[in-house]
């Protein structure tokens, strides 16, 4: 059952869960037996590293251990008014099965007003009713809006004494409401509630959330996981409270350890995206000895593209593939370089790849800035080898050349062969011959008949007009 969980774990996210697992139970018992809190964890990742993917996998591998998982997707769930009752609602879904949850509704039903109050000034109907529904909040809102209507005629004692019954009401509220958890959670597995996408969340949220995670659930054998992009969810709180302020030092107070993911490799961040792009290796014109997924590392890599212009380049990618001709094999070393030069905004080495005239400036400024961005790096060795497969020499690839001859065929046609011996040139005659027997069978008629290459410009710039910023 594990090993069909994590498949597609390109990042081997299965080895982080199996120790946080082991970790967390070692320190929950030790604070169970001494009667202290449970745990908080704060799962620490860069941007595509696997974070929501770790916390959808380890969910279901805690689940198939036994243990009982409340989810909550912070993202998602923050147009409610108080992040309190997203997390109330997971949290009680996941006790539902073990019959423990009927003091628990109770309490909150009873404490819903008070608990929100004691946080703030009010409590929005559309809040509650994501969690306890509309009968069971009737009343709150009038209550508190009316207290605060009739504190302007009151004299600032009479308010002050008001105010401080509402704090200490509050305050009992959560003391009950904990009370009832732990009995839900005592003598048995612990819970685990796991937050994603905190650091996705519109600031105040994101610090509500935490805040109201810390006072209210602060219960033993209950094991808090919750992933975030630290970096950012800093860069969140200073949104907040100011540039100046000590964000790294608030975010302790509300976990106790933090586990840091390793930023991915490029080739395994390419893989993940191949997969989950559900692109498809036999619809891609096949490279000797390689992979597609390789060829878009390798591609990447000479292009100096970044994770995130990875995903969005890949994106296009699978956009491209999906409306090009069917049957015939989408050549990936020539349009994914063109999606990379058209997301880069590399117009002109864009428009030589594409067999246009650069309409934008110098033609020798076009050329330059194809060079600049397809050279350096070769995109691989070639291992040439004999009849017998016995290895002859190397030959290294150059990306250049294989755009050179891709754009030579465009200009050429589909009846003028690719002429040379390099791998470049054979690799693009098989495409050549692929492309004209598919579409026009064997015979020759003597006039040049053009290649659908020509069609992957307007293509990849429909595509990636998609979300693109200006």
């Amino acid at each position: 059952m594990g090993t069909e969980i994590w498949v597609g774990d390109h990042l081997r996210r299965k080895e982080d869960a199996d120790f946080l697992i082991d970790y967390l139970l070692e320190r929950n018992g030790q604070a169970v037996a001494k009667g202290q809190r449970g745990t908080s964890i704060n799962v620490s990742a860069p941007w595509g590293a696997g974070k929501t993917f770790f916390m959808t996998r380890l969910a279901e591998q805690l689940r198939s251990d036994g243990f009982r998982v409340a989810e909550v997707n912070a993202w998602r769930d923050d147009h409610a008014d108080d992040p309190i009752f997203p997390v109330m609602s997971a949290i009680l879904g996941s006790l539902q099965k073990a019959g423990k949850t009927a003091g628990i509704r109770q309490s909150l039903k009873k404490n819903a007003g008070k608990i929100t109050a004691r946080a703030a000034m009010g409590l929005a109907k559309r809040g509650a009713e994501f969690f306890i529904g509309r009968e069971a909040v009737d009343g709150i809102t009038d209550d508190v809006a009316k207290s605060i209507a009739e504190a302007a005629e009151q004299t600032l004692s009479e308010y002050a004494e008001q105010a401080l019954e509402r704090f200490e009401d509050g305050q009992k509220a959560i003391d009950d409401f904990r009370t009832e958890l732990a009995k839900g959670v005592e003598n048995g597995k612990p819970l685990f509630v796991l937050i994603d996408e905190v650091d996705r969340c519109r600031p105040i949220y994101a610090i509500s959330l935490l805040e109201r995670i810390k006072h209210l659930f602060d219960v033993p054998n209950v094991i808090f996981l919750v992933a975030t992009h630290t970096d950012q969810l800093a860069h969140t709180i200073r949104a907040v409270y100011g540039a100046g302020f000590d964000a790294d030092t608030y975010l302790h107070r509300f976990f106790d350890r933090t586990y840091s993911f390793d930023q991915p490799t490029l080739d395994q961040f390419v893989d993940v995206q191949w997969d989950e792009l559900r692109l498809q290796e036999d619809r891609y014109l096949p490279i000797p000895d390689h992979t597609q997924s390789q060829m878009v590392s390798a591609v990447s890599r000479i292009a100096g593209l970044s994770l995130r212009d990875i995903k969005q380049c890949m994106e296009i990618l699978g956009s491209v593939t999906n409306r090009a001709e069917a049957k015939v094999p989408v050549p990936l070393l020539y349009v994914y370089p063109l999606v990379a030069a058209y997301h880069l905004r590399k117009t002109g080495a864009f428009n030589v790849a594409t067999g246009m005239a650069n309409r934008d400036g110098d033609q020798q400024i076009a050329a330059r800035q194809f060079q600049a961005l397809f050279s350096g790096e070769p995109l691989f060795i070639f291992q040439n080898r004999d009849h017998f497969g016995r290895q002859t020499g190397e030959q290294t690839v150059e990306l250049t050349r294989v755009l050179d001859s891709f754009m030579g065929l465009l200009s050429n046609g589909l009846t003028e062969q690719v002429g040379g011996d390099a791998w470049e040139y054979r690799f693009v005659e098989r495409y050549r011959q692929t492309e004209f027997a598919t579409l026009h069978g064997s015979t020759h008629r003597g006039m040049k008949v053009t290649s659908i290459l020509e069609h992957y410009r307007a293509m990849i710039q429909k595509a990636g007009r998609i979300g693109q910023l200006t």
